[in-house]
This record gives C-alpha cells, sequence and structure tokens, in this order.
C-alpha cells in the first residue's frame, strides 16, 4: 500500500467516523431498551389472554369481510360530523338507565296510534273553524228563538189585556 492509499483510506475512515458521532446521540442506550421493555407483556401476560383457537370460534376473517370497513364508515361520517352529536357523558348528565324505566318503551308505543293513523282526524284549525262555524249558528238560532219567545209573550200580553177587558165589562155588568 503506497502512503497515498493509506491517505486515502483515512480520509475515508474520518469521514465514517463523523458520520456516526452525528448519529450516535440519537440512538437508544441499554437503559432506555430495558426501560422499553419492561412495559411490555410477557409469555405468561399473553397466556392469559385469548388464544388464536379460542378467537376462531367467535369469527373467522370471512366472517369479518361482510362487515364496514373503516373506510366505508369515513363516507357516511368523519370525526368532524360526529362531534357535534351528543357524547355518553352528555346523556349521563340528561339522564341514567333508572330514570329512562319509567318512560315508554317500544313495545309500549306499538298500542298507539301513528302519524298515518292520525291523519284522518281533524287538525287544531279544523277543529277551530268548525267550532267557529258552530257558534255563529248557534248565535243565529238563540236570536231567532228569542225573538219567537219575545212574539209570545206580546201575545199573551195582548190575550191578558183582552182578557182583563171581558172581566172588567163583565164585573160592570154584575
Amino acid at each position: 500500500m503506497t502512503p497515498r492509499d493509506v491517505d486515502a483510506m483515512l480520509s475515508n475512515l474520518d469521514a465514517r467516523t463523523t458520520r456516526i458521532e452525528q448519529i450516535l446521540p440519537t440512538l437508544a442506550t441499554r437503559q432506555d431498551l430495558s426501560d422499553s421493555i419492561r412495559v411490555l407483556a410477557t409469555k405468561d401476560d399473553l397466556k392469559r389472554f385469548a388464544t388464536r383457537d379460542d378467537l376462531k370460534r367467535f369469527a373467522t376473517k370471512d366472517d369479518l369481510k361482510r362487515f364496514a370497513t373503516k373506510d366505508d364508515l369515513k363516507r357516511f361520517a368523519t370525526k368532524d360530523d360526529l362531534k357535534r352529536f351528543a357524547t355518553k357523558e352528555d346523556l349521563k348528565r340528561f339522564a341514567t338507565k333508572d330514570d329512562l324505566k319509567g318512560f315508554a318503551t317500544k313495545d309500549d308505543l306499538k298500542r298507539f296510534a301513528t302519524k298515518e293513523d292520525l291523519k284522518r282526524f281533524a287538525t287544531k284549525d279544523d277543529l277551530r273553524e268548525g267550532l267557529a262555524a258552530t257558534l255563529a249558528e248557534s248565535k243565529h238560532y238563540t236570536r231567532v228563538l228569542f225573538e219567537d219567545l219575545k212574539s209570545d209573550i206580546q201575545l199573551l200580553a195582548e190575550h191578558l189585556v183582552h182578557v182583563s177587558e171581558v172581566v172588567e165589562r163583565l164585573d160592570r155588568r154584575l
């Protein structure tokens, strides 16, 4: 090896060492790795969970393909879309399960009329119009009866005057 080759080799080695010195501080230390491993589950920890065979009893990959994927759900609503709806905590502040037991269930409500059932009945406006018409008709009929009663009273009064005159004449004759 010539001194020139040795010089090139040392220069190359120096450049490599410089690059290693720049990367070295970013690498994890033995203590960093030990701390990271300590929080991970051990084989004994994992044995307490379900095994692959246990999970096969619930659903296979083919069974799960029928369900919606994350991409499918994103087409319906994003997280931002869902933020404007009430959360579970919001609903808990509104009413507890025990509070809701006092309300009617879907089965209870099936016995009652639906909107379609109620469409054939009169609305408030229909009832108001009908009541106004009935009231006007009743007023008219009451006036007619009042006039009739007034004319009957007048007829009786005239007849009473006539009878009184007859009685007076008879009384004078006697």
